[in-house]
């Protein structure tokens, strides 16, 4: 080929050598687009070493020797009179920027360029935290048939049928390589792991091993327990959010793998940002790591075909482990085509439904006022999960027309987690046939003792992480403080907090944005140091506040208070009578009020937990005769100062009121 054909690209083949095709060839401008800035960066300094600079243009954010490109440097390298055809690498994140200035310039983007999008397979299974991904979809639909391709070694059904009815060219070996692979299957797969290691080094002098394993925990544990000689040659690939947690571990965080694929170790742990797209230059002993205690760190074949493919030579070996969880409970879908089908129908209904509303909306200037509580009703709506994973937003805007439409590669790594859970990690037997179709696979399995089991050290690990973030916790501190009483600006504190660690910029820096303006923020600070780190008291500290810093004539606090009937209660002793409400009718009454007032999907939100939960976080309560009934005795549970300013009757209470996930 002298080129990559339109369409989807499906080359069975890791490391069959198709972004290299597209930024060799000559026949056209192109713009390659892949899933992270690392491979973006170094498929574009590779190409600057081979045929010298200004060959191609990396864009995406800083990346060791190169800034952000901005619209200066694009013109420059435009402008460079070589003769060459132009040729982007641009990290996913990036690609609306480039286009937009590419448009600015004068250039018609969609006709004069090729656009590739590279590991399709990782776009649709990073979306669900990395949501800019699909954007890069409707950039690509814009562009003519012939003027664009998606590729994958591993491609996966598309729920959005416009991908799934691309052209697609397909390439196949005469006879097909089989991988030979030793699977393991064992109950703690961190300490089959540390045997496995160890085997390996004391059988092979010089040997490197790299262990796929999508938890810095785990990794951190079986370093951990290889021992302190080991220290000094394990390397981690991880994002560069984790430096802070693995360079108490490490002596050196850097120089894991050079610019060539050379690794700089010899044992060498990776996450998933580096399990497709990179290219290691190594023969390695290979382990990949999966376990149901972690079920994100659930490999499905394709995935763990991608992770064999990294080591462009091949693997010196391949080792799978992997345990299961003993109970599994039954789906309600009979297979992943008929959940897909589900969440694909919901997902349309929600955004006809949306863009019905808005269009309505701007047609009619009185219905302005509902269009941001409909957006944030299904916003907190439009979701789904499988199991007890973190719920996932099924529904978006268009990046370009703003329409909503499904969030398909959301569905999609929806429907990859639940063929994993349902079906690949039901059954100690399907991974070993899944895998055997196409693979030479021996197995065996490998079960110890709790008593030969090390928990010791995952236990140290996490009183560690704990402390870092208490720490975290401190320097943040007087950052939000200053922050605040300089104004609490947008800007400065997305410069500010953008970086933070995810989990204790949501649930830490988030809940102090959201909630200083009604609370002395020196005690919002003491109040979240000593509840953020527990999902469930921070939820209801979040919502006691949201309560109190309404006005009793808020409509929805005075319908909570007039349903309870407070007014009366106040006038009464505390041991009166009528200050006892059932069980049942506490639960009703709540039920009632979040149906009427909010329009709670009822058989998702209101369960028994989140009433009783509610409740406490509105009403001081005692317990009465023998658990039946709560005796109200006040509001305020948690002692609040009163509120510096109180919740304006407009506001979004979805935005403020915290629910379980």
């Amino acid at each position: 080929m002298d080129r990559v054909p339109y369409g989807r690209f499906n080359k069975l083949i890791t490391g069959l050598g198709a972004t290299t095709l597209e930024i060799e060839n000559q026949e056209r401008n192109s713009i390659i687009v892949v899933p992270t800035k690392s491979l973006a960066y170094n498929k574009s300094k590779s190409a600057n070493l081979n045929h010298g600079v200004p060959y191609s243009m990396y864009v995406g954010s800083p990346m060791k020797d190169s800034g952000q490109a901005d619209r200066k440097h694009i013109e420059e390298y435009l402008n460079a009179r070589n003769g060459l055809k132009k040729k982007f690498l641009v990290v996913a994140d990036s690609l609306s920027i480039l286009i937009e200035t590419l448009q600015k310039i004068g250039i018609d983007v969609y006709n004069d360029y090729f656009l590739m999008v590279d590991e399709i397979d990782t776009m649709q299974s990073d979306s669900v935290y990395r949501p800019k991904l699909e954007n890069v979809i409707d950039h690509y639909l814009k562009f003519d048939h012939r003027h664009r391709c998606i590729v994958s070694a591993t491609m996966n059904v598309f729920s959005n049928p416009e991908l799934e009815h691309e052209s697609c060219v397909t390439t196949k070996w005469r006879e097909m390589p089989k991988r030979d692979i030793n699977l393991i299957y064992t109950n703690y797969a961190d300490d089959i792991a540390v045997a496995e290691i160890k085997r390996k080094l004391e059988e092979n002098a010089n040997d490197k091993i790299l262990i796929a394993y999508n938890s810095l925990d785990g990794i951190l544990n079986i370093l951990q327990q290889l021992g302190a000689q080991w220290k000094s040659q394990v390397g981690i690939l991880c994002s560069e959010r984790s430096d802070d947690k693995i360079s108490g571990y490490l002596d050196d965080t850097d120089n894991v793998i050079d610019e060539h694929g050379n690794l700089g170790k010899r044992i060498v742990f990776m996450t998933c940002a580096y399990f497709a797209g990179i290219d290691i230059m190594d023969k390695c002993h290979l382990i990949s790591i999966t376990s149901h205690l972690q079920p994100f760190t659930y490999l499905s074949v394709g995935k763990l075909a991608q992770i064999a493919g990294r080591c462009r030579n091949g693997n010196l070996s391949e080792t799978i482990i992997y345990d299961i969880p003993q109970n599994i409970e039954q789906s309600e879908y009979q297979n992943k085509d008929e959940y897909r089908t589900h969440l694909v129908k919901k997902a349309d209904s929600y955004a006809g439904f949306m863009n019905a509303t808005r269009n309505a909306a701007q047609e009619n200037e009185e219905l302005q006022p509902l269009t941001d509580f409909i957006d944030s009703f299904v916003n907190f709506s439009a979701k789904a999960k499988v199991a007890n994973d973190y719920p996932t937003k099924i529904l978006r805007q268009n990046h370009l027309s703003k329409d909503f439409v499904p969030a398909y590669f959301n569905i999609d790594a929806l429907v990859e987690d639940w063929e994993m859970r349902y079906v690949t990690y039901s059954n100690e037997e399907n991974l070993y046939n899944q895998l055997s179709i196409n693979n030479n696979v021996h197995r065996e399995t490998r079960f110890i003792t709790k008593e030969e089991h090390n928990s010791d050290t995952i236990i140290r690990i996490k009183e560690n992480e704990k402390e870092r973030k208490s720490a975290l916790i401190e320097e943040l501190k007087p950052k939000l403080l200053d922050w605040y009483s300089q104004g609490m600006d947008n800007v400065s504190y997305k410069q500010l907090f953008g970086e933070v660690d995810k989990g204790i910029k949501e649930k830490f820096c988030d809940t102090f944005r959201k909630l200083c303006p009604y609370i002395d923020a020196e005690r919002l600070l003491t109040d979240l140091t000593e509840n953020w780190d527990d999902g469930r008291k921070l939820r209801n500290y979040n919502n006691a506040v949201v309560f109190w810093a309404m006005e009793d004539s808020h409509p929805f606090k005075a319908q909570v208070l007039a349903r309870f009937n407070y007014s009366k209660l106040q006038s009464l002793p505390e041991r009166h009578p009528e200050r006892k409400i059932s069980i049942v009718d506490k639960k009703q009454k709540m039920k009632d009020i979040f149906l009427s007032c909010l329009k709670l999907p009822q058989n998702k939100m209101l369960t028994e937990d989140t009433i009783t939960e509610f409740f406490k976080c509105f009403f001081k309560t005692q317990r009465a005769s023998g658990g039946r009934y709560d005796r109200i005795v006040g509001l305020n549970p948690e002692d609040l100062p009163l509120p510096k300013k109180f919740i304006d009757n407009e506001a979004n209470l979805f935005e403020l009121f915290s629910f379980p996930k």
